[in-house]
């Protein structure tokens, strides 16, 4: 995640408010991910996971270290450009 954070594009307070609500939907939408990945990890899913390749991102999505970067970003957006 740290090569990822470093490879994000500078704030722009332009956009600051659509950024937002784009990490708004994104992080629903992981979490939403987060709850597909716990049925994921039965036996035939972890399987089905190792043939597809989806098994790391899945286990990413689980570990909430995705989640917290988007907070971590969210909040640097908001400290930035003043936005609530």
């Amino acid at each position: 995640m740290a090569d990822t954070a470093q490879k994000t594009h500078p704030v722009s307070c332009a956009t600051a408010e659509g950024d937002l609500r784009a990490i708004a939907s994104e992080k629903k939408h992981a979490q939403d991910q987060q709850l597909e990945s716990v049925a994921a990890l039965t036996p035939a899913g972890a399987l089905l996971g190792l043939v597809t390749g989806t098994e790391n991102k899945r286990l990413s999505m689980l570990s909430g270290d995705y989640v917290k970067a988007l907070d971590e970003r969210a909040a640097e957006i908001k400290s930035t450009c003043g936005v609530q």
